[in-house]
Order: C-alpha cells, then structure tokens, then sequence
C-alpha cells in the first residue's frame, strides 16, 4: 500500500522537496544579509533597545524600508502553505479517486478501507509537516534576529505574527488536510471540493483571528491626561476611550474630542485644551487591553480546541469513506 501512496502522489511529494529546497535557500541568503547589514551599519545598540535609542531613528526606518516587507513575506508563507496544502493536496486526495471511480479497485484489495486512509493521508501529511515545520524554524529566527525593528513591533497578537508562530502552522495544516479530506470524500468531486475547502479554511482563519484576544482576561490601563494615551506598548489593544471625573470610562464615540481642538475663532495662546477638557468632564484616557504575555495562553487554547475538530473530521472522512461503493 505504501508502494502505491508513493506511485500516486510522487509528483507532489518532489514538489513538496523543491519548495523546501528554494525555501531554505530563499531564507538562509536573506537572513544572513540582513545580519551582515545590521552589524554593518552598528544597529545592534538600537536592536537592543527595541530601536528607540538615541540616534536611531534614521537607521532604524532605512532598515524597516528595506526589510519589514520581506520579513513580512516570509512569514505570510508559513501561514498561508497550510492553505495551500489543504486545499490543493487534502481535499482531491480521495475526491480525485471517487471522481475517476479508482476507489473501487482499492477498496477490492486486501487492505481495509481506514488503512488505506491513513495510508494516504500519513504519504502526504508527514513530508508537509517536515517542509512546514523547518520553513517555520527559519524564518522565525530570521524574524527574532531583526527584534522590534521587524514585525515583531506589532506584538504577538497581530495576524502574522500570532499565526506564523509557536504551534499554530502545524495545527493549521493538519486542520486543513482533516477538513480538504471530510470534503472531498463527501463531494467526491476535486474541484468542488478544493473550493469548499478554501472557503472553510478562510473563514476558520478569520473568525479565530477576530474572536481570539476576546477570549482572554484583559487589563485596564489609565492616564491622568486626556490628550495622551497610556502605553501599551506590544499587547493587544481591545478598546480605548476617555476617563469621567467621576471615573466611568467613555468608549471611543463617547465624546467628541474635537471639541476641545484648535478654534479658529480663538488664539492659540489663548485656548487651553486641558480646561476644555475638564470643563467636559474628561480627565484622562484609558486602553483595555490584553497583555502580550497570554498569547502562548491563547495559541495553546486554538491549538487545542482546531487539534479536536481535525480528529472528528478525520473520523468524518473514515466514516463517508467506509460508506462509499
């Protein structure tokens, strides 16, 4: 059965190989000449500073002009190859087989029917998750390497980051062969079985990425004055707004705070914004936020939660499969 996993599926597996090779090439060139430059134009004093140090920003922004994007690029690869590869290797890998009515001659040999599932499914999924997982490997050192320079200013909760790193991409990827295979084995038509599984997969992606931080415990963090934010520095922004005298929070919309702008009717040196304020009622800003230290929390809650809905859809597909004729 192995034999015939590989007869099958040889031409992704060799492509799956080449993309690996370009990929670790691709990476391992870029990194190390984005090092070279940073120790070349002596940015590690700013590196370790989080690049707000005397002196830096010049340096800093020619760096994030040159490199954000890739950065950005290679981390966009990891989070969207576990798409890819569900969609265009999971969901025709028995479609394609009950299309063409193949799965008859299989299903008349020795081999029972979940064995030669997971037989299939065990030819493709291992050698993804190797490419996968050593992709993932080096580009988050070549993202950890440009510190808070490169994308990881945004915070562990923005989108790339969040889903580039830790666990995520390997959950992401067997999710997506569990929902690609439950598809194509109920549509037993390729294309439309790729479709509804990019669509699955996309909105799996969006509605995690929107309802996620809501799920953790947030913070609320103050400031005694109301033309200034307090710092939050990397984590998760949830809502902002204005502090009451009486110290009731005013969400953003609550209070105009053009109000207490600039009048053109009013000199300048005449106008006080903070007695503007005060007269309103407003003596401070607050944030609620969620701190970046939950994200290890909540990416272990996404992988747990996306690791039981692939096994059930796993054993969907077992079961649409011991049913086919």
């Amino acid at each position: 059965m192995t034999w015939v996993a590989w007869r099958q599926h040889r031409a992704q597996l060799l492509l799956m190989a080449a993309v690996l090779l370009l990929g670790v090439v691709a990476v391992l060139v870029l990194h190390t000449s984005m090092v070279q430059q940073i120790q070349a134009q002596g940015l590690e004093r700013c590196l370790a500073v989080g690049g707000q140090g005397p002196g830096c920003a010049t340096g800093v922004s020619d760096f994030r002009d040159e490199w954000f994007d890739l950065l950005r690029v290679g981390q966009l690869v990891i989070v969207v190859l576990p798409v890819l590869l569900g969609v265009f290797s999971g969901a025709p890998l028995f479609a394609r087989e009950i299309e063409h009515g193949t799965h008859v001659l299989a299903f008349a040999q020795s081999v029972t029917r979940v064995g030669w599932m997971a037989a299939k499914l065990v030819m493709l999924v291992v050698p993804s998750l190797v490419v996968l997982v050593v992709l993932q490997l080096l580009v988050s050192s070549w993202v950890a390497d440009a510190g808070l320079m490169g994308p990881l200013v945004d915070g562990p909760f923005s989108f790339l980051n969040f889903e580039s790193m830790g666990w995520m991409p390997a959950v992401h990827l067997l999710f997506g062969y569990a929902l690609g295979t439950l598809l194509g084995a109920v549509l037993g038509r390729s294309l439309p079985a790729m479709i509804s599984t990019l669509a699955g997969l996309v909105a799996v992606r969006g509605a995690v990425g929107l309802a996620g931080p809501a799920l953790m415990p947030s913070q609320l963090r103050t400031s005694a004055d109301p033309m200034s934010a307090p710092e939050s520095g990397v984590d998760e922004v949830v809502q902002v707004g204005f502090l009451g005298a009486d110290g009731r929070t005013i969400p953003e919309g609550g209070f105009n705070a053009a109000v207490c702008g600039s009048r053109g009717d009013v000199p300048v040196s005449t106008f006080d914004p903070a007695q503007c304020y005060a007269q309103h009622g407003v003596v401070g800003q607050y944030a609620e936020v969620v701190p970046a230290s939950y994200a290890p929390i909540l990416q272990l809650i996404e992988f747990g939660v996306l690791g039981v809905v692939a096994v059930l859809l796993l054993g969907g597909t077992a079961w649409t499969l011991r049913r086919k004729h």
